[in-house]
């Protein structure tokens, strides 16, 4: 009885969510109401996420053998719910003058975050798959959910068909790699397995699948294709959610993955795994250097930040170190896409494609001084400047590959970086360039009692990232201090 009881406590986060999602489907049936679905659905997120404090106290344990709920998961789970808060907040006013249908947006939302929280807790091949698909197929219709507009529908019929044939390949991976240890879970794999077993064609084939599979969701080299045509496509807050809880949560399980199962003792899989790592942090950065819309920029950019966060997974036989730096980057990484992206959500107008030109924010500072420091800290942290969280986060990254002997990766690094810099830098100069022509940023979203909230919640949303960027770069011992604790994990 007391286990049960505790299994239904460490579920509160997924029960809270899907019963949001009840309230929802109920409450548009019977009236449509923008404000309530909004503030429902906010509520039911911060109620989730609240209640990972009761969740806390019961951790380290199992649900039905399907979930892991840790600190780990809990760590995850956490960062998961604030990208899809603030995927909400930043939706809202964009809603408010949306032509119809706009309260299904929020439950495709908390649909997708379901999935999210699922994949951060799963210990089993058969949650793996659930928990992709519940993430991956409310995002068809989020992508496309602008539908009168060309490049949305293009995104969305591009994302479909990509992500089918990826799903084809984890599963058909999944059963091969059932084929040959005849169960789902990590953990009896991970007894029954020994190092000849590694090396078999069967099981090389189907973690390849898998690794295909998961690097089309992450945007790794060379599955990346999708990645800039998507997040030009997207409305900007989908954008958001796709680079942060997304490609979190799907991180998440495979690092979980690969601390299960060794198989990164497989050279071949180490190998390739170098070689993605590589080619997505150079190719990412080189590809932004051309790219005149924003959202195109952020979208590769991201493959490398991806590809850094690789490194983590290829050096797992380190334990401590690949986990403290892969969370301490991906905290890093959560707060300056939110941050950005939050900028862009008040600026933009996505019936215009004209506001995604980078030329469209030259001179911000001039019309919106708030806004531009906080994009200036934010990119700041990305290109890796010293005082930011992002820095932090490749000191990091840099440290745990001098550490493993990866000087190739090391080379590919600081390259990559030094290009980073350049359009970073290059993009920052441009919101104080004084133009002489009225500047379009002038035009910024009206202030209206409608979405007066919605407008206060994004700025409070950028006051904080920007703040924890500087703090946590000039003093980073609290965020270092929360990594010790999630390392109870494995």
């Amino acid at each position: 009885m007391i286990i049960i009881s505790n299994q239904l406590i460490a579920s509160l986060p997924l029960i809270i969510i899907g019963f949001t999602i009840l309230i929802l489907l109920i409450s548009i049936s019977w009236q449509r109401n923008h404000f309530f679905i909004a503030l429902s659905t906010i509520i039911g997120l911060v109620l989730s996420l609240l209640s990972l404090l009761f969740v806390s106290k019961v951790s380290e344990i199992d649900v039905m053998s399907l979930l892991s709920i840790d600190s780990y998961s809990i760590f995850y789970t956490i960062l998961v719910i604030i990208s899809s808060l603030s995927t909400c907040i930043f939706s809202y006013t964009w809603l408010n003058n949306f032509l119809d249908h706009k309260e299904e947006f929020y439950i495709l939302v908390l649909v997708s975050t379901l999935g999210g929280i699922v994949l951060s807790s799963t210990n089993n091949f058969a949650t793996l798959f659930i928990g992709i698909e519940l993430l991956s197929l409310p995002l068809f219709g989020l992508i496309g959910y602008n539908f009168h507009r060309k490049l949305s529908l293009e995104a969305s019929v591009k994302y479909t068909i990509l992500s089918a044939i990826a799903s084809s390949f984890l599963l058909f991976g999944i059963a091969l790699l059932y084929a040959n240890s005849g169960t789902l879970s990590f953990l009896l794999i991970r007894k029954i397995i020994i190092s000849d077993v590694i090396k078999e064609p069967l099981f090389l084939v189907g973690f390849g699948m898998l690794i295909t599979s998961l690097g089309f969701k992450l945007s790794l080299v060379p599955f990346h294709l999708w990645t800039p045509d998507v997040y030009q496509g997207s409305p900007i807050s989908i954008t958001s959610f796709l680079s942060t809880a997304s490609k979190i949560s799907i991180f998440s399980v495979i690092m979980r993955l690969f601390f299960y199962i060794p198989i990164i003792d497989s050279m071949a899989i180490k190998n390739s795994l170098i070689i993605i790592s590589f080619m997505s942090i150079i190719f990412g950065n080189i590809m932004a250097l051309f790219q005149k819309n924003i959202k195109r920029l952020l979208g590769y950019s991201s493959i490398t930040h991806v590809g850094y966060l690789l490194i983590s997974i290829i050096t797992s036989k380190i334990h401590n170190l690949s986990l403290e730096t892969s969370e301490i980057y991906v905290v890093s990484y959560l707060i300056s896409n939110l941050g950005i992206f939050g900028v862009i959500s008040l600026i933009s107008n996505d019936n215009d494609m004209d506001t995604d030109s980078i030329d469209h924010y030259r001179g911000l500072f001039w019309s919106d001084p708030f806004l531009s420091t906080v994009m200036t800290i934010m990119m700041l942290s990305l290109a890796g400047i010293p005082i930011t969280l992002g820095f932090i986060g490749k000191f990091y990254v840099i440290l745990l590959s001098i550490t493993t002997h990866l000087w190739f990766l090391i080379g590919g690094i600081i390259i990559s970086s030094t290009i980073g810099l350049y359009y970073y830098l290059k993009i920052i100069l441009s919101f104080y360039y004084r133009n002489s022509k009225e500047n379009n940023n002038s035009k910024l979203i009206n202030f209206t009692i409608s979405n007066s909230w919605s407008l206060i919640a994004v700025k409070i949303i950028l006051s904080i990232t920007a703040f924890l960027t500087i703090l946590l770069g000039v003093f980073p011992q609290p965020l270092m201090n929360l990594i010790k604790v999630v390392h109870v994990m494995i």
